[in-house]
């Protein structure tokens, strides 16, 4: 019962901003997210605990609690205003080549240099679908894992990427996964991988603890002899701002050792949370990301 009603109301909801994103202005969107999220900043949710617990981890040596608040409450407000852009870009489906910059490119070309497709390393880091559609605008092969949102309409997910001209990689079992990922990358494709979940791996260090990170990207990368290539994108003032950087270096030996994908893990953190740093309320807290972790 429980399930029924929470997918009757997600559905309300995604009518709701898919309306919104009909009648709204862009100019208004910012306004309109911040009404949005004031009012579900005051509901007891459960996913509110789970974000401030997050910030109070990474932040507890560097802000006090109140100063952790108001980041939350920016927070809320960065994600109102990502999913009101995506509903209004769903709508009018304006180009995307005007909002971002882009910086490091070169680093990708080079990766699709070597004919082996790329892994494309990012994480819940601003508005991942404007990074993913505006590179696919620019002709680049892009192919993205994903996960169905249990409450969301039976394949709205897989249909919305795939009208981006955007390759969908629906997350089924461990088992599958990695024979769609490799399916891609012989077809020459920039597979997205948001690879900052807490997920059954190693333990790799993060905001300065040891937390539970997937190793699935690095062992695929070593037996393809794929290049990874770390990607974010960030919201600047005006614009969103790409960021390329230099793929991760990669021993020629094809059994991927325990101690070089802690490495390379931790090379990927270390981008990544120097991001967050810069960006604190476009990350996405709402993730147990330390659910499981050790001090040493």
């Amino acid at each position: 019962m429980e399930r029924i009603i929470k997918k009757t109301l997600f559905n309300l909801l995604l009518r709701v901003f898919l309306g919104l994103g009909k009648v709204l202005q862009k100019n208004q969107l910012p306004k309109v997210a911040k009404l949005i999220a004031n009012l579900f900043y005051c509901l007891p949710l459960k996913r509110k605990s789970v974000a401030f617990e997050n910030l109070k981890i990474s932040y507890h040596k560097e802000f006090p609690e109140k100063n952790l608040g108001n980041l939350l409450k920016n927070f809320f407000a960065e994600i109102a205003l990502m999913i009101l852009e995506i509903s209004y870009n769903i709508v009018h489906r304006d180009s995307l080549i005007p909002l971002v910059k882009a910086c490091g490119l070169e680093y990708l070309e080079n990766a699709m240099q070597k004919g082996k497709g790329v892994i494309a390393l990012s994480g819940h880091l601003s508005n991942i679908p404007v990074m993913l559609a505006w590179l696919a605008e620019k002709g680049y092969p892009v192919a993205v894992l994903f996960k169905e949102g249990k409450y969301l309409p039976k394949g709205f997910l897989y249909n919305l990427i795939k009208s981006y001209n955007i390759h969908p990689i629906p997350f089924y079992s461990d088992r599958e996964v990695p024979k769609q990922i490799i399916k891609a990358l012989k077809e020459d494709k920039i597979v997205f991988i948001l690879a900052d979940q807490a997920r059954p791996g190693v333990y790799a260090k993060f905001f300065g603890y040891y937390v539970q990170c997937q190793k699935g990207p690095f062992v695929i990368a070593k037996r393809r002899g794929s290049p990874i290539v770390p990607i974010f994108i960030v919201r600047e003032k005006k614009y969103f701002l790409l960021k390329v950087y230099p793929e991760l270096p990669l021993s020629k030996n094809k059994i991927a050792e325990e101690d070089e994908m802690i490495s390379l893990i931790e090379k990927y953190n270390s981008l990544l949370e120097n991001l967050i740093r810069q960006y604190p309320e476009q990350y996405y807290w709402f993730h147990r990301r330390f659910k499981k972790m050790k001090t040493h």
